[in-house]
């Protein structure tokens, strides 16, 4: 029977667990029911999940619900129900590992290899080896984040597939070895036996089929029946269906070849892969594992093969080799983008030094602003290499929506081409939204690459933009718990081929795509409500085949009062000072630099570019010590290292720190606590002299512990 689907919403339930127990257990506990134990150590998603099951049946049989909140409380009940089908298993409880610990104790101590295991986290970078999974025989691994009623009921059928399966094969074993051994029971048993098997290799979800020593088809299985397309009435009694299924005839040489191998040596192959091509043109790969018949005597008969589709798991084994190779060229550029803020630095340094020394009416001072504003763009690149590399969170800024979208027309009206006509309908009184450009940017191109590839015949595209108020009378028809204030609307239409209803359930999936592999240009729309969530914007999407689509997405409008101050406002006066400062950076021409730049406006300065010589010089030098400046990531000691042990010697000194990452990606990696002054490279000379100005004037003692 197929599983009642229901909507499974992400909302507060508590309410829904209010008129029971708080030891609750449903009552109708029946053999007719399937045993699921959910281990979690949050009481939502009990909650959650027993109401998104509370209809659910498969095979005619309900779901009992077993709840355990800790690793200790799960391996009671699972000794008071050995018959549990599925465990539903947070990775994280008391510890890191917790989840991999009960299914150890499952599979290790208590030795059972029926009960279906699948793991859940609402931690992202948890997903468990694949030596683990195979080793323990893990079915499945989900986020709780993205979880739906349509993945819930998926992941629950397929397990309770699966677990059919195993318990029916096991019994049949079983069944089976008692044959051999009280073979002489009475016909009537072995009838009644037969008939047993028979139905349970009907309705085994593995494709099962036996052919004899003239190849003909003797068995063929729903299973076989449902992957290849091939009927049982049109298989069974020939000798046709290798040939439909390997048309290729060194695919047919080759299963031939296996086949007269295990005749003739009594043998058996098993976990080998191929593909088949099914009766609508499909090609489908199948793990299998084949076996010699034989009769009482000994003699060959047949072969029985056993096949499972394994398609969609090397599909998904590929795009997590793919997305393994692009976390190691985003590590790779996230490092060479760090080696090239320092350069980056250096320039800009000197820039700053030989203006300040010339006239704007020299002519090799506007060839040194050309080098400015060219190490300008570079840091701009530097930071999309490191956006690129994904190692944080979206560092936020003011940005004009209108501003990034004219800046992008010119390349925009080159990707649409001559067929497809750009209209821009931009409100020029829109505020501010609090964003990532880069990432706004990225989101704006492959919007317009997605509608340019659904207009392959031409059309129209209209990019708008217009700020809008919410308030609780005018919430947006088909966003939830959007609150009220003011909103810049974007909105991308297209005249395209639209999309269907079953395309739009599925369109914010992660590895969800209408193109064809290799084929597209642009993000997958999970990819786009990333970037909109992590802005607290809110995405809909309208469209109907043969109407086109409009994506429809409001950003709040950024709140100015709580922008941090323009440290703009300081003026040049202010930037001057006598202080001493230590400077410690592993780069020389970094470390130059800025220490000339401190020196052009009266500061006195000592540089390191170790550990070691700053603690010498901190230990022999006579002036007071305003000030260290000191890079994050020098070698052999981390900077917040360093501050450690030199305020031990000058318990007083503040600390300004750079570098080339983020201080928002240092402070995730626990290098650097939040709240410490910090400067990001590269840097302008203006830039670093408001900073040290604000870290001596207002900065308490940031000692560390």
């Amino acid at each position: 029977m197929k599983p009642v689907c229901r909507f499974f919403p992400v909302v507060n339930s508590h309410h829904q667990e209010e008129d029971q127990p708080e030891d609750y257990i449903e009552k109708s506990v029946t053999p007719d029911s399937w045993k699921l134990l959910i281990v979690d150590d949050d009481d939502d998603v009990h909650a959650l999940t027993r109401m998104a099951l509370r209809d659910f049946i498969f095979e005619g049989k309900g779901v009992t619900c077993i709840s355990a909140k800790s690793g200790s409380e799960a391996r009671q009940l699972i000794g008071e129900h050995p018959e549990t089908a599925l465990i539903l298993l947070d990775v994280v409880m008391e510890t890191d590992d917790a989840g991999l610990k009960l299914v150890r104790f499952i599979r290790e101590d208590l030795r059972n290899g029926i009960v279906q295991i699948v793991l859940r986290t609402g931690q992202s970078g948890l997903v468990p080896q694949r030596e683990v999974v195979d080793k323990y025989d893990i079915n499945g691994y989900s986020s709780k984040v993205e979880l739906t009623a349509e993945k819930m009921f998926s992941i629950v059928t397929a397990s309770f597939r699966a677990y059919w399966m195993a318990y029916s094969l096991n019994q049949l074993n079983n069944q089976l070895k008692k044959e051999l051994i009280e073979r002489k029971r009475a016909e009537e048993e072995v009838r009644r036996l037969t008939r047993f098997q028979e139905i349970v290799i009907d309705n085994a979800d593995i494709w099962l089929d036996v052919r004899d020593l003239n190849e003909d088809t003797v068995i063929w299985n729903k299973t076989a029946e449902r992957i290849s397309g091939y009927d049982r009435d049109e298989v069974i009694g020939t000798r046709n269906i290798m040939n439909w299924l390997y048309p290729d005839a060194s695919d047919l040489k080759n299963m031939q070849q296996k086949r007269v191998s295990i005749l003739k040596d009594h043998s058996s192959l098993n976990s080998f892969e191929n593909t088949i091509r099914c009766k609508d043109g499909q090609r489908r790969v199948i793990s299998w594992n084949l076996h010699g018949l034989q009769d009482d005597t000994g003699n060959q008969i047949g072969i029985v093969s056993l096949g499972r589709d394994v398609t969609e798991q090397r599909i998904l084994e590929e795009q997590i080799g793919q997305m393994r190779k692009m976390q190691v060229v985003g590590r790779m550029a996230s490092g060479f983008a760090e080696d090239f803020t320092s350069l980056l630095t250096v320039i800009r340094g000197y820039c700053d030094l030989a203006t300040s020394r010339l006239g704007p009416t020299e002519k090799i001072y506007g060839h040194i602003r050309q080098i400015d504003k060219a190490a300008e763009r570079a840091e701009v690149l530097t930071k999309k290499i490191l956006s690129f590399g994904k190692n944080h969170r979206l560092s936020l800024q003011p940005v004009s929506l209108n501003l990034l979208i004219k800046d992008a027309e010119k390349m925009l009206e080159r990707f649409v081409g001559k067929k497809i006509e750009l209209i821009l309908q931009c409100d020029s009184l829109i505020k501010n939204i609090e964003a990532n450009p880069v990432k706004i940017e990225q989101m704006l191109i492959n919007l317009v690459m997605n509608s340019i590839e659904a207009m392959p015949q031409g059309g129209l595209l209209t990019i708008a933009t217009r700020e809008v108020n919410i308030n609780e009378s005018s919430q947006i028809k088909g966003v939830a718990g959007m609150k009220s204030g003011g909103y810049v609307e974007f909105r991308i239409t297209d005249t395209g081929i639209g999309m269907t209803q079953e395309i739009k359930e599925q369109m914010f999936d992660p590895f969800f795509s209408t193109k064809e592999q290799g084929k597209g240009e642009g993000l997958s729309l999970s990819t786009v409500y990333g970037i909109v969530a992590q802005c607290k914007g809110y995405i809909i999407v309208e469209s109907e085949p043969g109407k086109g689509t409009s994506i429809i997405i409001y950003f709040p409008c950024f709140d100015q009062k709580n922008s941090i101050t323009d440290s703009s406002s300081l003026i040049p006066e202010q930037l001057s000072g006598t202080e001493t400062i230590l400077v410690i950076e592993d780069h020389p021409g970094v470390l130059e630099s800025t220490s000339e730049t401190l020196c052009m406006y009266g500061y006195h300065v000592l540089k390191a570019s170790t550990a070691g010589d700053a603690v010498k010089i901190c230990k022999e030098s006579r002036n007071k010590i305003n000030l260290l400046i000191v890079d994050v990531m020098m070698p052999k000691m981390s900077g917040l290292q360093i501050v450690n042990k030199l305020h031990k010697i000058r318990p007083d000194t503040k600390v300004l720190y750079m570098s080339g990452y983020s201080n928002q990606i240092i402070s995730e990696r626990g290098i650097l606590e939040p709240g410490y002054d910090f400067i990001q490279k590269p840097f302008t000379a203006i830039r670093l002299l408001r900073m040290v100005r604000h870290t001596l004037d207002h900065s308490a003692f940031n000692t560390t512990h």
